[in-house]
């Protein structure tokens, strides 16, 4: 469609409309920026995990800045100078500081070296079509440049480290920032290193900051920079400030939510016992036994027989080695039935394993047998279709098999099996090594009966059998629908521990906005210049809202570990009890902190350093940024981009006229030396440098002019 307009458009405009409306396109500074992140050598970070080894997470703002730059025709002497030295020359301004990822980028965090190598070689070849990187070693075999001015070159960046800034609306460094260079070890010496190794630095003499002197074509004079305090304390920036104030609102959101969701897990806990019990009420099964029977527990490991509590009926029981076994197989069933009289609400767990069987290989519990009644429990290792199953008798002589109370599951012979069966009232639950296998309400009324130990057509071994009275609020799961507890999982004592930790939390959440609003009043009256009067007190405010929030936290810690110990099991109660002694000591000690005078607060974290090597400490890295700059980088970049400097127009407009004509005025686009190939067009090339140096270093008035050219619109034979 835009060919076809343009044939159609027989104006005498018609070609110059078109390379207006293209260098005006948005597209214009995306294709163009792809050109110059290869000469600038962008490159998306890279490490193992999180961690950051080359580059820098968020760089892409520096993609970013690159194609607004070119859109809006910035100067290409300004976009150097802003890549070089932004947080110099514009410390404040967030969208020029993006150019500085072209430092950011050079990163390496094992060889500090190797890191400031790549940015002088990339510096060198890409502003100043100059290979300084073949100084470092010795001498520069072809250009006038000795190893000593590699060294004062590599000066000029010795200072400067990386770190992410907050952007407006966030707060967390992982999800956004701002990567950018900054001067951070302002005393950092260079020395030269003897043959170019880093393990051989000759202390003898200090290389000082300076330019090549073959270049000198401007005077050098580097002045530090001081630094306003919203650029070396970032933390007092509005937005960030903000910022953090947005994030704690959000959690204390969160918090009452949180609290709610516990108030109701604690009413559902106790709506549920009451529910539960009068269930067991409502579900009353007919007493068939003495009124004067009791119910007894049973904790029996088969060591020996018990001729007092166990009944054997059918089959070949026998008590080898201390273990309990079954050794009759066949399509019949055998019981031990046990004589002491199960509780109503009971939990029977049997401990087994199957070892053979003709073909049913059936064991499991049966309760409430009486005459044409009973309710069946069984795990089935039947070939053909191995499962959990209830089954139940009710005035009846054959079995009901529902199909909802039924679970095919994986059952291998030899594999010990442990089968827990819960009963409350007409609801039954199985599972089956701890994991919930059925869960289901039997449709007839319970007859109190007898509760058997059962096989069919089995042969197992009996590890062990325990019977006890079910807890009123232990965890039940209803069978219509999802699984789901009839009884909340907490206990009552639980789920009021749970919400005195919401409590707390939202008592730690609901500290934090005073907090961060004392932070950075304390912050910003302490780095302005001059201090505010009122400094050390408004930091002493810091400091005592900060314990204060750190004794809420310690509150809910305590909370939290009065929970563990309410839920810890036998053998972890001793662990939990140590665990809430530390609690209640560490909010001792938050308390009497509270009292101590300090001014020592935490300040808001607006920036984070990136680590320097992978020896450097957290600790280390959170330290104040410095509150002046060398000026070394900003008198480079000034040095630079002086019209009177013969290199770096005639680098870019190389570059330029390259990718318009397919071949370089200079063949050796990052050599302009004496080993690099000349230039075929000497006088082209000087022309096309000053045209772009007095047009403002207008890019895009090189680009018109190339295209519009006499020589773009020729076409070869």
């Amino acid at each position: 469609a835009e060919l076809d307009a343009f044939v159609a458009d027989q104006s005498p405009q018609s070609y110059e409309a078109v390379v207006t409306r293209l260098l005006d396109s948005p597209q214009y500074g995306e294709r163009w920026g792809r050109h110059w992140m290869d000469i600038w050598r962008y490159s998306d970070w890279w490490g193992l995990g999180a961690e950051v080894r080359n580059s820098q997470k968020h760089i892409w703002h520096w993609r970013e800045w690159i194609i607004e730059s070119l859109n809006a025709d910035k100067g290409y002497d300004q976009m150097l100078r802003e890549m070089l030295a932004a947080d110099e020359l514009y410390p404040n301004d967030l969208d020029r500081l993006r150019a500085s990822g072209f430092l950011a980028r050079q990163y390496f965090k094992f060889n500090r070296t190797s890191w400031l190598d790549e940015t002088i070689e990339h510096t060198s070849k890409a502003m100043l079509g100059m290979t300084f990187n073949c100084a470092k070693c010795h001498d520069h075999k072809y250009d006038p440049f000795a190893q000593t001015d590699y060294y004062r070159l590599r000066a000029l960046f010795e200072p400067y480290q990386v770190r992410t800034d907050l952007l407006p609306g966030e707060s967390d460094f992982e999800r956004d920032g701002l990567p950018r260079a900054f001067d951070c070890n302002l005393d950092a010496q260079t020395f030269l290193h003897v043959r170019g190794d880093d393990r051989n630095p000759d202390k003898s003499r200090v290389m000082e900051p300076a330019v090549p002197a073959f270049l000198s074509h401007a005077a050098w004079q580097v002045e530090p920079v001081s630094l306003p305090p919203e650029a070396t304390q970032p933390g007092v920036r509005p937005f960030v400030v903000e910022s953090y104030l947005k994030a704690a609102d959000q959690t204390i959101v969160a918090a009452r939510s949180a609290l709610e969701t516990a108030r109701k897990k604690l009413v559902e806990a106790e709506t549920a016992m009451k529910l539960a019990a009068d269930r067991v009420a409502a579900d009353k099964p007919v007493v068939e036994k003495p009124a004067d029977a009791k119910p007894s527990a049973v904790n029996d490991a088969f060591a020996t027989e018990r001729q007092d509590i166990w009944e054997q009926i059918g089959g070949k029981w026998s008590y080898p080695g201390g273990k309990l076994v079954q050794s009759q197989d066949g399509a019949t069933r055998v019981a031990l039935r046990l004589k002491p009289v199960p509780p109503e609400n009971f939990e029977a767990t049997l401990r087994f394993t199957t070892t053979g069987g003709q073909m049913w290989k059936s064991v499991g519990i049966n309760f409430d047998v009486v005459e044409k009644h009973e309710v069946l429990a069984y795990l089935s290792a039947y070939a053909g279709g191995p499962k959990a199953q209830i089954a139940y008798k009710n005035e009846s002589d054959s079995y009901t098999y529902p199909p909802e109370a039924a679970q095919g599951r994986k059952l291998e012979l030899n594999r010990p099996n442990e089968m827990t069966l819960r009963v409350r009232g007409t609801l039954v639950n199985l599972l089956v090594n701890g994991e919930l296998s059925i869960a289901y309400r039997l449709p007839v009324a319970r007859r109190r009966g007898a509760l058997e130990i059962i096989t069919f057509d089995a042969t197992a071994e009996f590890k062990s059998f325990e019977l006890k009275v079910l807890p009123t609020d232990a965890g039940m799961y209803e069978s219509k629908g999802a699984i789901k507890p009839t009884v909340a999982p907490l206990t009552i004592e639980q789920a009021k521990l749970t919400v005195a930790i919401a409590e707390k939390t939202l008592a730690v959440a609901e500290a934090q906005p005073l907090v961060i609003r004392s932070r950075a009043a304390a912050e910003l009256a302490r780095y302005q210049h001059p201090p505010a009067e009122n400094a050390a007190s408004l930091a002493q405010q810091a400091v005592k809202l900060e314990r204060l929030a750190a004794v809420a936290k310690a509150e809910e810690a305590m909370a939290q570990a009065e929970l563990e110990l309410a839920r810890a099991a036998a053998d972890k109660k001793a662990e939990a009890e140590k665990k809430l002694t530390a609690a209640r000591a560490a909010i001792d000690t938050a308390r009497q902190a509270v009292e101590t005078p300090a001014e020592n607060f935490t300040p808001l974290s607006g920036s984070l350093k990136t680590l320097e090597n992978n020896l450097e400490t957290e600790e280390s890295r959170r330290k104040p940024f410095p509150t002046t700059s060398t000026g070394r980088r900003s008198a480079f970049a000034l040095w630079l981009t002086d019209p009177k400097h013969p290199l770096p127009a005639r680098v870019a407009v190389n570059h330029i006229w390259m990718r318009h004509m397919g071949r370089p005025l200079v063949p050796t686009v990052f050599d302009f030396g004496r080993k690099g190939t000349p230039p075929t067009h000497p006088e082209l090339l000087d022309w096309l440098a000053v045209e772009l140096i007095e047009h403002g270093w207008s890019m895009k008035h090189i680009h018109r002019l190339i295209v519009t050219s006499q020589a773009y619109h020729m076409s070869s034979s």
